[in-house]
């Protein structure tokens, strides 16, 4: 990671409009919370994007119940664009008969509100420890240009009580936040 006066600085990819562009970068390893580029090899092709950021951690295992889980920092180009974000990872459920948990992200502070929140829920009528992969992913609309805090959380349910949640487990947790224009189907 490339630091200038003491500021961590990440490379963000940008990507033409209506290309379809073969990368072949190299990973780098390093400390959990690193942004690191899309790794793919010639056969491998990237819809185009305005811009994408890959974060990943190994073995979290983040046993809160509610609150963040993680929060990423994200420079969006254009005012007219979307933001995709997918968060690929292991959850345990509510861990308690009758209890529920919630996943959600969250940008500048507030769910996405253009269409709607992004979001899974996870309900339980037997106390089972299961984990198991799960994605959330959505578009959200209307986030003006510039720096965006962008944070995944863990809640309450509406309507039913808070259950025992598990983040990640022995896994690699991935969150990859792209940069999109929906109007020109990039």
């Amino acid at each position: 990671m490339l630091t200038i006066n003491g500021i961590a600085v990440v490379l963000v990819v940008l990507f033409a409009f209506g290309d379809t562009h073969n990368f072949n970068f190299n990973f780098r390893k390093g400390k959990d919370d690193v942004a690191r580029p899309i790794k793919t090899n010639q056969n491998n092709q990237l819809a185009a994007a305005k811009n994408r950021v890959v974060y990943f951690w190994r073995g979290m295992n983040d046993d809160r119940d509610s609150g963040n889980i993680k929060t990423v920092g994200f420079n969006k180009g254009y005012d007219h664009t979307a933001l995709k974000v997918s968060w690929i990872g292991n959850f345990r459920g509510p861990f308690g008969a009758g209890k529920c948990n919630r996943w959600y992200f969250t940008f500048k502070g507030k769910e996405c509100a253009n269409p709607f929140p992004i979001d899974t829920q996870m309900y339980q009528t037997v106390k089972n420890n299961v984990h198991g992969s799960h994605t959330v992913r959505g578009f959200c609309f209307g986030i003006p240009k510039g720096s965006v805090s962008i944070g995944f959380n863990v809640g309450k349910c509406p309507g039913h009580p808070l259950g025992n949640a598990h983040t990640g487990w022995a896994t690699t947790t991935t969150l990859v936040i792209t940069e999109v224009d929906i109007a020109k189907g990039n």
